[in-house]
């Protein structure tokens, strides 16, 4: 198991009083899917299956068959190190003091420690205040639109997209699976400024003016602002080449 796997393992999402088994499932794969270990439910009788199991999928119907349900909020966050509330909602006692991008960084040494609990409210109200006093933080997902809450299973999706990403990220494991071409080495990269300063320099015969040098600057100033791969680099060097001989008249083929 990696050190990610093991991470994410601890946190559990926990829906206090939540409404339709559908949001459920859809909750525990978002879950499954960044690895998340495990549903509560809270102050809702043991949901219909048949409905949850359906937007869960196969792959993460052990979530749904595995939720644990308590009676109150008190006792299902007995044993967490800590408690992370949502909220869409602002005022004076509803202070959100992060954002989904940050979470991973607030919660990783707790994490490091022992479990951590993601708590959603109901899809119609949310969390109550008294609710997010039992959360040792509180942050709330920003959107461009003045409906400002999201629906429960995309709330936990986004928060546990986060979360994963920030683990891999902070652990130094990098994107498993993702694939990452070799970064051009500094002779590539002269390699590939020679030919462009040919190609251009051949331009200007052919124009009669003399703009190579601000060209040349600016394509400088340009590859300072990105990260080529070896072969970008070699595509471009081929193709000032190719511009090159064909101003001049030759074959245009390298």
């Amino acid at each position: 198991m990696s050190q990610v796997e093991a991470l994410l393992g601890r946190v559990s999402i926990v829906l206090v009083r939540p409404k339709y088994p559908e949001n459920i499932g859809s909750a525990a794969r978002a879950a499954y899917n960044m690895g998340v270990g495990q549903l509560v439910v809270v102050g809702a009788p043991p949901l219909t299956m048949e409905p949850a199991l359906k937007t869960a999928t196969h792959k993460a119907a052990h979530l749904v068959q595995g939720i644990r349900y308590c009676d109150s909020l008190t006792a299902a966050l007995t044993g967490y190190a800590l408690v992370v509330g949502t909220t869409a909602r602002r005022g004076r006692q509803r202070q959100p003091l992060a954002g989904p991008a940050q979470l991973a960084e607030l919660i990783l040494p707790t994490l490091e420690v022992g479990p951590v609990a993601l708590l959603f409210g109901p899809e119609d109200k949310g969390l109550t205040n008294a609710d997010l006093t039992l959360c040792g933080l509180v942050l709330t997902i920003q959107t461009a639109a003045q409906f400002s809450s999201l629906n429960l299973a995309q709330a936990v999706a986004i928060l546990c997209y986060e979360l994963h990403q920030g683990v891999v990220r902070l652990t130094g494991e990098g994107e498993q699976g993702l694939y990452r071409p070799r970064a051009a080495a500094q002779p590539e990269l002269a390699a590939m400024l020679e030919a462009a300063d040919r190609a251009l320099q051949a331009l200007d015969q052919h124009s009669g003016l003399d703009q190579k040098g601000i060209r040349l600057r600016h394509l400088r100033n340009t590859l300072r602002r990105c990260s080529l791969s070896a072969r970008e680099a070699k595509l471009l060097k081929d193709v000032c080449r190719q511009v090159a001989q064909a101003v001049a008249g030759q074959s245009g083929a390298v």
